[in-house]
């Protein structure tokens, strides 16, 4: 039972009862919160997972909801939101720091506009610095755990700092489960004047390229399914691509539809449910296992969903 004074004592910043996730997921779906909090400072942030810990309750951490897909019946416990905590970067020499509440695509073009390379290929990725690290995203041969110097996060009621070695980056994983990332100190590289020409051509090729293969005139959340490693893919053929041959572009339910563009994109065509969501998620799977014998893994987080492909 939470007692709503003594929470609203605790932590300084915005307090919501039954908020809809709709109003901030990506996806646009998603019911009500129990309790929606978006915490003024860090330490603040730090009190509420501390709050719902110490009351068995569960804590979802939300930067903008880019990569989030929550169920029609809502979130259970307390969803708390990066977006003013977790704010402010600096760029000195070559190290950007930032808390994990900024966009990540403004921090790789701010990046690149001090002539700084490393993750300036990352730029169209939506979501919070936080997220990015979290799922250790990745684009065109760059993955953000690459250029991780060290992080600060939040686990077991203390503050800690991880160096890049303390952390189990691989494809689209970090391994920082249960631990609520703070902030992070990037490494970058100085570019010389040619490399910052040929990297600003590469960047603008990305960004045309992700305009003309991503469907991004509709709410989505990205790449919904992680593409398969060699061991169990030796053609090294993508999910997009596998959902493609087994002819389910434009397959929809409800509102939802499986992008004409890129098949392994979900988009919500104007009314959605995350159930009609789901659905398509179980079908592209389903269709994946039959023909090619791979099960897919989600690499969209899933929330108030039992036993989600995972």
């Amino acid at each position: 039972m939470v007692n709503l004074e003594e929470l609203r004592a605790s932590v300084k910043g915005t307090v919501l009862i039954g908020e809809p996730m709709s109003g901030h997921t990506t996806f646009r779906t998603g019911g009500p919160a129990d309790f929606f909090l978006r915490p003024d400072t860090p330490e603040d942030l730090c009190r509420a997972v501390t709050f719902f810990r110490n009351r068995n309750l569960p804590c979802t951490i939300l930067g903008c909801g880019s990569n989030m897909l929550v169920h029609d019946d809502g979130i259970r416990g307390a969803v708390i939101a990066t977006s003013t905590a977790l704010s402010g970067y600096r760029i000195r020499k070559d190290l950007l720091t930032a808390g994990a509440g900024v966009s990540f695509s403004l921090l790789a073009a701010k990046s690149f506009e001090a002539s700084l390379g490393g993750i300036e290929l990352l730029q169209g990725i939506p979501g919070t610095l936080g997220g990015a690290i979290y799922m250790n995203a990745g684009a065109w041969g760059q993955q953000i755990g690459d250029a991780v110097s060290s992080i600060d996060i939040f686990s077991a009621g203390s503050v800690k700092t991880l160096r890049q070695a303390d952390i189990a980056f691989v494809y689209r994983s970090s391994g920082l489960d249960g631990a609520v990332i703070l902030s992070a100190e990037l490494k970058l590289r100085r570019l010389t004047a040619r490399e910052r020409r040929e990297q600003g051509r590469a960047r603008d090729e990305a960004a045309e390229r992700r305009l003309r293969t991503q469907p991004l005139k509709w709410p989505n959340a990205g790449s919904v399914f992680r593409n398969p490693g060699p061991e169990h893919n030796p053609e090294g053929m993508s999910a997009g691509r596998m959902i493609e041959l087994c002819g389910l572009k434009g397959r929809t339910c409800g509102g939802a539809m499986i992008s004409d563009v890129h098949a392994n994109f979900i988009v919500n065509t104007g009314s959605a449910t995350s159930a009609d969501v789901m659905a398509l998620v179980t079908t592209a799977r389903e269709a994946v296992l039959a023909r090619f014998g791979i099960e897919l893994e989600l690499e969209v987080r899933t929330a108030g969903f039992e036993n989600a492909f995972c």
